[in-house]
């Protein structure tokens, strides 16, 4: 009898254990049930999409797959995407988006505006030049090279950043407040060389090759881009515990090969 007891005892616990747990609780979303993305598109093999108003409409790129991965992981099954221009991104406070995709380099200065997300992708910084500066025989060969060109790169950017504080060129660099703007300068010769991350030139120089002279090389600076959320984010656990996941299984190693089937590591570096 005790030992029936006891184990009624057991069964009557575990099931209270049960019963008080529950379902598990949904992601700490802006809205029930759906998931919030941040975009700056166009950046090719990244992100592309259409845009109505502040809405991305049939977004697709190694983020967007990155994005609905995270989503499967964290059981929600509809996506919105927002779009954030680039140059707001760091700006402390709320946010309109739970986390957002825009090729953002984890810096310490930007950690404390905002919280990232584990890092999903290495990148150096590129150089993409101007047909101007093949035709006069300026294609760089060292940073050295680089310094005499006019560069140029994006506001608010790591490039721009290595520009200023690190490369030091002969003439101040011109800055433009989007990618677009900045790869039309180097086309139309404006630009002599753009600083920007090696997979974004490449993919560029890859969809539009008469366009520009060669991505001519890399710096490197070992950057490591992470998913942008509000500072201290309660989401930012399930979001790096699904990134990791991702990366365990395979699944950003094969959507990487799929949108953009380049060699990096082939572009020489500049010294």
């Amino acid at each position: 009898m005790k030992v029936l007891l006891v184990a009624a005892t057991a069964v009557a616990l575990a099931t209270a254990a049960v019963a008080s747990a529950g379902p598990a609780a949904a992601p700490p979303t802006l809205k029930p049930g759906v998931l919030t993305v941040g975009l700056d598109p166009p950046a090719v093999g990244f992100q592309v999409g259409t845009l109505r108003g502040q809405k991305v409409l049939n977004p697709h790129g190694f983020e967007i797959d990155l994005a609905k991965g995270i989503a499967a992981k964290l059981k929600i099954s509809k996506i919105d995407y927002v779009k954030i221009p680039f140059t707001v991104l760091f700006r402390p406070g709320s946010k309109p988006f739970d986390l957002a995709f825009e090729e953002a380099t984890i810096t310490t200065a930007r950690q404390r505006a905002v919280s990232f997300s584990a890092s999903y992708f290495n990148a150096n910084q590129g150089v993409l030049v101007s047909k101007k500066v093949v035709s006069e025989g300026k294609i760089p060969k060292s940073l050295n090279d680089l310094r005499k060109l006019q560069t140029c790169a994006q506001t608010v950017t790591t490039g721009l950043d290595y520009i200023l504080h690190r490369l030091h060129p002969q003439k101040r660099p011109l800055q433009y407040g989007t990618t677009a703007a900045a790869f039309t300068a180097v086309q139309v010769n404006r630009c002599d060389a753009l600083v920007l991350d090696v997979p974004i030139v490449a993919s560029q120089k890859k969809t539009k090759p008469s366009a520009y002279g060669p991505v001519a090389g890399q710096i490197v600076t070992n950057e490591k881009y992470g998913a942008v959320m509000a500072k201290g984010s309660k989401l930012k656990p399930s979001v790096d515990a699904a990134i990791k996941a991702l990366t365990a299984n395979g699944s950003i190693a094969k959507w990487q090969k799929k949108w953009f089937n380049l060699n990096f590591s082939k572009v020489p570096v500049l010294k």
